[in-house]
């Protein structure tokens, strides 16, 4: 029995030490979502520094999963009281449910561990792409992860925006004396939550949660991102190597002494990128079935929300510029994520396809070839 050391699943490529994830991942890490080496030896051997370190990890994960899913209850709790206000009701179901969509996610990353750490493996054994290898490739694959970057940016202002404001509101208009105090989010609580310690901690517990919340969002769609944008390139240099093979095949014999030899390393070549294919369908098979549950859920939440939202921009009557402007930031965020989320997935279905295109104009000229050379003997 093979003894594990608690650290964060994080595996490099053998060829590539500068290898690294994108920094949204740190988020992951911290709301307990990365998974960790093994825990199959943590029972037996309880006691050791490392399994007690691994039981600390999993206990504050699945404390963040119950801070969100208790926030969730208190946001809830406001939603149906005050249901019958149409603005109120559209205003709270915003961030209700961002937290619930954010709460699947955090559980869903929880109780699929074991495949979560699959993903990454292969990932960093067959997709990862070397930029001295192939740095045109890499470079491309590169920048168009410059989008989440800007998608962390400003999430990251969404939610700083809600967790400081009201506490300006506080200082500057309201008071530390009034009887009501602003909270990060519309709730209801079930016990007195505005007077002394309880207000402090209650908003610091709240906003951690929503912390929580727009953290997972931004670093699991750009892992996502970064798992689909790799495995393109993969398919990218897969089809420069289809397309490419007589003539390395020729290049590697040098002199054409016997065209036995040539087909021997034509068929050793296209051995090679058939593996190699085979492995890029294995994880975009893996990787649709790891995030599939993930972006059904994000798309029905997503839809729901679009048309709250867009329905209370068209019929709203007396809003301030203020309402406005949350109201388009929200319907702008759902929006772009859906964007992003389906050109990356349109994007790694046209290169699957278009693996196909190549195999068969090579068809088409081995073909061509073949002809050429009955008719020659002929």
């Amino acid at each position: 029995m093979t003894k594990e050391t608690l650290v964060m699943f994080n595996p490099v490529p053998a060829d590539d030490k500068r290898f690294h994830w994108p920094r949204q991942c740190v988020w992951l890490k911290l709301n307990g979502s990365w998974p960790l080496k093994s825990t199959k030896d943590f029972q037996s051997e309880f006691y050791t520094t490392e399994n007690y370190s691994s039981f600390l990890y999993i206990l504050w994960s699945w404390y963040v999963i119950l801070s969100v899913g208790v926030t969730i209850v208190y946001q809830t709790a406001f939603l149906i009281t005050n249901f019958g206000d149409i603005m109120m009701t559209t205003e709270n179901c915003c961030t209700t449910f961002m937290g619930a969509l954010n709460f699947v996610r955090l559980l869903h990353m929880r109780l699929n561990q074991n495949q979560f750490r699959r993903v990454i493996e292969q990932f960093v054994n067959n997709i990862w792409i070397n930029r001295e290898h192939h740095p045109q490739v890499a470079h491309e694959c590169e920048n168009r992860m410059n989008t989440f970057r800007i998608m962390t940016i400003l999430l990251s202002c969404l939610i700083a925006m809600y967790c400081v404001l009201p506490l300006i509101i506080l200082f500057v208009d309201v008071g530390w004396n009034a009887p009501e105090k602003p909270f990060p989010y519309k709730m209801l609580f079930p016990y007195d939550a505005h007077n002394g310690w309880r207000y402090a901690f209650t908003y610091a517990f709240t906003s951690y949660a929503g912390i929580c919340v727009v953290t997972t969002l931004f670093a699991e769609d750009s892992i996502f991102g970064f798992f689909v944008t790799y495995t393109c390139g993969k398919f990218r240099i897969l089809h420069q190597r289809i397309d490419n093979i007589i003539p390395d095949s020729y290049e590697l014999t040098r002199t054409r002494q016997n065209d036995n030899n040539v087909q021997r390393i034509f068929e050793k070549k296209l051995n090679e990128i058939a593996y190699d294919h085979n492995k890029l369908i294995e994880f975009s098979n893996r990787l649709e079935h790891f995030f599939n549950p993930i972006l059904l859920v994000n798309f029905l939440i997503s839809s729901v929300l679009i048309c709250m939202v867009g329905f209370q921009l068209v019929t709203g009557q007396d809003m301030f510029i203020g309402d406005y402007v949350k109201f388009i930031v929200y319907i702008s965020s759902s929006l772009s994520q859906l964007y992003i989320l389906c050109w990356n997935g349109d994007d790694l279905i046209q290169h699957i396809l278009s693996t196909s295109m190549s195999y068969f104009t090579l068809l088409q000229t081995v073909y061509n070839a073949d002809q050429e050379e009955d008719y020659n003997i002929n």
